[in-house]
């Protein structure tokens, strides 16, 4: 099978038609989209799974929606829900030897009975009645739904595969459905019920009597859970129907100011308490200009002043040696004579110290007039140096603030004065309370009848024992010797043998499924050495690593980047097993992984995952290194793009583009 093109039309993020071609290239299997994270990855995920298998789909946003609850939650809200969406996918298929081009399309829309689906199919171009009619059971032989999750599936499945916790189970669960063991539980199911009957017939007097009512309960207990299961149907419709109802009156609530007019008390306090910090703050930047804050404005004038103080304290000193200097050059002339000095050195000292005394002397004669106080130098510093840059600080800081506290009020003042009035609200404020009263009722009557169901599958359940205990006891040794008591007889050793046979299936091929896991393993790891053999217990389904030397590599020494390989070798090996020529669809797989583990990914596992692979990726994940390796294998890629302002995504050509610093 190769999906050939895609076509969404008002289905979820999708507003009006959008399309995608999904062909691949010789050579060129990979078909990349990227998109933001909500942009829309999922909801293409889960349109390729709807449109092949409607209310059987693995879907991501359904929960335990009903399904046509989901629909309706799956068409644009933008779209009125009478419109309708509609999922086209044309395919190719082998047939008698040759590719058969083919189409599916699914489309769903409101009526007043209720939704409306209808599921047309064509192949060779023209419509085909016998496989519109029976395209559920075409698909399901084609590509069973319950294998569906190997070939279709996101980040969260392969993380939730690589919690160890989880692997078992969901492990277990694909092995059972990928052998057809299904067809084995229904046979024992089947085999119960012939035992039932059969025990009721060998009953007699008032042991039939006791059976037969108890038979009689059952079916009244099945005929309540029919009326309760189309019960619960109608209202998980009417529920949805209200939902929109709500949210529609909500929207035009808000619209109309509604939010605003809920929040007017929340404004008017934060209002007031901004405008209790802009009081705050501004007494603190009139302490600061009460003190040294205005000498800033004259800085330049206090650096001058403590240049010219520290000029006259210098010429102060100056003339205060000059005196103590005379003398001491006299006396040490003086000493020269005294001590027979030669008279060219006692004259040349002479000369130099009339020298130092007229410099000092010049200094000391240009001292005029005080001006400056003794201190008015280090006063002067420690002000420019310290004092002033620390208010500046303080004064840039509180400013800042109030700013800041301005923009706020301003903000809040506005939107205070856009708040409506209570008169022109009460009409859409009637009818949201309306619309949430009606919700409440009815989500409270789907909880009730749900309630309802279970209280009826726990009465049916303990009938069924009842049952079976009942006729169990009633059954003698004579009886057990008639045709019907050897039938209950060979009915239970079928059973067991039925039994006997899963595990053989499951022991015959699980051999070849950890061959092909290990295979997919060793492709992806980064240490080819780490695995050098896969063991899958047939009865637990848990995963066992063994290395070269035969020892157990224990799960949690695996990083998380490891244990989603192996999840994702898991997935590989499993699908290879199916045989199956189906597409794969990936959605995010790369979360987890460091740079290495991806590219091993990017390298070894996407191109070869099948013979077409559509990739759904985010700007983080597929980054431009990954690119360039994935490049020769990508036939097209396509562009997710969301407008935040409609709510709605558009498909078109080409990846995201990088910026060169990015990459």
């Amino acid at each position: 099978m190769i999906f050939e093109s895609l076509s969404l039309e008002n289905f979820g993020a999708y507003a009006g038609v959008q399309n995608a071609i999904l062909a691949p290239a010789p050579g060129k299997p990979v078909v990349l989209f990227g998109g933001m994270n909500g942009g829309g990855k999922t909801t293409l995920l889960d349109a390729l799974q709807l449109v092949l298998y409607g209310p059987r789909a693995r879907t991501s946003t359904r929960g335990r929606a009903g399904y046509h609850e989901f629909l309706l939650s799956c068409i644009n809200r933008n779209v009125e829900p009478h419109v309708g969406a509609t999922i086209t996918l044309r395919f190719s298929r082998f047939s008698n030897g040759q590719m058969v081009p083919c189409e599916v399309q699914r489309a769903w829309r409101e009526t007043g009975s209720g939704v409306v689906e209808t599921v047309t199919a064509t192949q060779a171009g023209e419509f085909d009645s016998t496989l519109t009619d029976h395209w559920d059971e075409f698909i399901e032989g084609y590509l069973p739904s319950r294998i569906a999750h190997l070939f279709f599936f996101d980040g969260e499945q392969i993380k939730e595969l690589a919690e160890r916790e989880n692997a078992a189970e969901i492990l277990g669960t694909a092995i059972h459905s990928l052998l057809g063991l299904d067809i084995v539980d229904r046979l024992q199911a089947d085999l119960k019920v012939l035992e039932r009957r059969k025990r009721a017939e060998v009953l007699d007097g008032q042991a039939a009597a006791d059976f037969s009512r108890v038979q009689l309960d059952i079916t009244n207990i099945e005929a309540l859970q029919s009326e309760v299961c189309f019960e619960r149907a109608a209202l998980e419709n009417t529920v949805g129907r209200h939902r929109k109802d709500a949210n529609d009156a909500r929207e035009r609530f808000r619209a109309a100011g509604g939010d605003t007019y809920a929040r007017r008390a929340e404004i008017e306090k934060e209002l007031t308490e901004l405008r209790r910090q802009e009081s705050i703050d501004s007494e603190k930047l009139r302490d600061l200009l009460a003190g040294p804050l205005p000498l800033a404005i004259v800085s330049p004038l206090l650096a001058a002043a403590e240049a010219d103080a520290q000029k006259e304290s210098q010429n102060q000193t100056a003339a205060a040696v000059l005196n103590a200097v005379g003398q001491r050059d006299s006396e040490l002339l003086a000493l020269l004579k005294q001590q027979k000095v030669p008279a060219d050195a006692i004259t040349l000292a002479a000369d130099f110290l009339e020298n130092d005394r007229n410099k000092r002397a010049l200094a000391a004669n240009s001292v005029g007039d005080q001006r400056y106080a003794s201190d008015a130098v280090p006063v002067l510093a420690h002000t420019l140096r310290y004092v002033l840059p620390s208010v500046i600080a303080d004064a840039e800081a509180v400013i800042a603030h109030l700013a800041t506290i301005s923009d706020g009020i301003t903000r809040l003042e506005r939107d205070l004065a856009s708040v409506p009035d209570a008169d022109s609200l009460a009409d859409l404020q009637q009818k949201l309370d309306h619309a949430e009263a009606t919700l409440r009722e009815k989500n409270a009557a789907l909880e009730a009848v749900a309630l309802k169901q279970a209280a009826l599958t726990g009465q049916r359940a303990d009938a069924e024992r009842r049952l079976e205990r009942f006729a169990d006891g009633a059954i003698d040794a004579e009886q057990r010797e008639d045709s019907r008591g050897r039938i209950l007889r060979h009915s239970a050793r079928v059973r067991s043998t039925l039994t006997s046979f899963r595990s053989r299936v499951v022991q015959r091929h699980i051999a070849r499924l950890e061959a092909l896991i290990l295979e997919s393993l060793q492709q992806l790891f980064r240490k080819r050495t780490l695995a050098a053999q896969i063991v899958i217990d047939p009865d637990t389904f848990n995963v066992t690593l063994v290395n070269a030397s035969g020892q157990t590599i224990p799960f949690h020494r695996l990083s998380a980047g490891e244990r989603q390989l192996l999840a994702t070798a898991l997935l590989w090996g499993l699908a290879r097993a199916s045989g199956r020529p189906v597409p794969t669809v990936i959605d995010t797989p790369l979360g987890r992984l460091d740079s290495t583990h991806r590219q091993h990914l990017v390298r070894d596992y996407f191109p070869r995952a099948s013979h077409q692979v559509i990739l759904l990726s985010t700007d983080e994940e597929i980054r431009p290194a990954y690119l360039d390796i994935l490049r020769p294998s990508i036939a097209r890629t396509y562009r997710l793009n969301h407008n935040d302002a409609t709510g709605a995504t558009s498909i078109e050509e080409g990846y995201f583009e990088f910026h060169t610093a990015t990459t």
